[in-house]
């Protein structure tokens, strides 16, 4: 079957090329695009003049696991979801359960940081359910630093977990923001070892929390350029809050002295997490200026009214998904902050976020190397 898309506005990122072309695609592949395609018999020719028309994207961060929430990601034009910043555990059984479940996209993900954390040092077995790892971030046993031992089993069932196809190592620092540094620098040389890229909710920064070990940005910089490790720093935006450009600057100079670190951004103000998450504390809360009715009870829509009742929903059900406001995008003050922009380019035209090394096709329908594909859209 050849179907012909005649007159539509032709997006295509690996090229740079951006104007009105048509496209045809023979068997599922696009064999010709360019104006003024000729019509043929056996080819079906749709009218897509005032639509947009490019590759599907790739969703680097999506914690969609469900097949209605892939479809509503497929009507948004992601043709694959990764979930990389959290991952799952066991990767293996995570990849059977997708496939078992017949998902409408193509789909991948990382080895969980937090589950092989959460297992050596709380005991608790990894299902490779994304509910579960939710209700597992908020409990403290997991979040503390390692011995030496615990660090050498953990490290040894992430090598696992790489070596069974996960896509990289998904890494919430973000939701154990007091352990060693020492760990972070230990799992960076592991994925450069292993020639895959890390994906991670970095720690906070010095602006909202004084005391933190190390400034969440200024550590995936420095660990990037000791160990080599590509290492993708995930939604920039939420986590730099208004400090942005500078988060972003630095970057920049990491990158500009040959560290391999990528970003991500999502063009609104709020993230969805568990409500159990650290940062999600009152007292975390104070620290980036926030209160607790920024905080979004996703399954009862509540709107958290106080200190008070924040603690208990966390002390209640720690796994519940809510919404953080991290921006009021009501308010001029917040939202003319400065925004991180698209990702900078690198000089194969491609954008920064998907200029990575990566060994791994995605698992789906079609093995297609996720992190090399020539277009990338974020997600919470």
């Amino acid at each position: 079957m050849r179907t012909l898309l005649r007159g539509g506005r032709v997006i295509d990122p690996a090229t740079g090329f951006d104007g009105t072309a048509d496209v045809l695609v023979s068997d599922g592949k696009v064999i010709a695009v360019g104006p003024g395609l000729p019509a043929s018999d056996d080819q079906v020719e749709i009218d897509v003049g005032g639509y947009i028309v490019g590759p599907g994207f790739i969703d680097l961060h999506s914690h969609v696991h469900s097949i209605a929430g892939q479809r509503l990601q497929a009507m948004d034009g992601v043709t694959t979801a990764l979930d990389l910043e959290a991952g799952l555990m066991p990767v293996e059984r995570a990849y059977a359960e997708a496939a078992a479940a017949g998902r409408p996209l193509h789909y991948g993900f990382s080895a969980s940081w937090g589950s092989a954390r959460a297992k050596v040092l709380a005991g608790i077995e990894p299902d490779a359910n994304i509910n579960s790892g939710l209700a597992v971030l908020g409990d403290p046993a997991w979040q503390r630093s390692s011995s030496r031992a615990e660090l050498t089993a953990w490290l040894s069932l992430v090598e696992g977990e790489l070596a069974a196809g996960a896509l990289g190592v998904g890494v919430l620092l973000g939701y154990a923001p007091a352990s060693d540094p020492a760990e972070f620098l230990a799992v960076a040389k592991l994925a450069k070892q292993a020639e895959a890229p890390t994906y991670t909710h970095v720690r906070e920064l010095v602006e909202t929390d004084p005391a933190t070990p190390v400034d969440g940005t200024q550590e995936i910089a420095i660990v990037a350029a000791e160990t080599g490790a590509a290492m993708h720093h995930c939604h920039v935006n939420s986590t730099s809050g208004r400090h942005v450009d500078r988060v972003l600057a630095a970057l920049e100079s990491a990158r500009s002295a040959g560290s391999r670190v990528t970003v991500e951004a999502y063009p609104y103000g709020a993230g969805s997490t568990g409500i159990g998450a650290a940062f999600l504390s009152p007292e975390r809360l104070r620290m980036k200026g926030l209160d607790p009715t920024r905080v979004l009870m996703l399954e009862t829509g509540e709107r958290i009214a106080d200190e008070a009742r924040l603690l208990q929903v966390r002390a209640e059900d720690p796994g519940a998904p809510c919404i953080l406001e991290f921006l009021d995008e009501e308010n001029p003050k917040d939202r003319d902050a400065p925004a991180a922009g698209p990702p900078p380019r690198s000089a194969s035209g491609r954008s920064r976020s998907t200029a990575r090394a990566c060994a791994r096709p995605a698992t789906g329908p079609t093995a297609r190397c996720a992190c090399c594909s020539p277009t990338a859209a974020q997600s919470e």
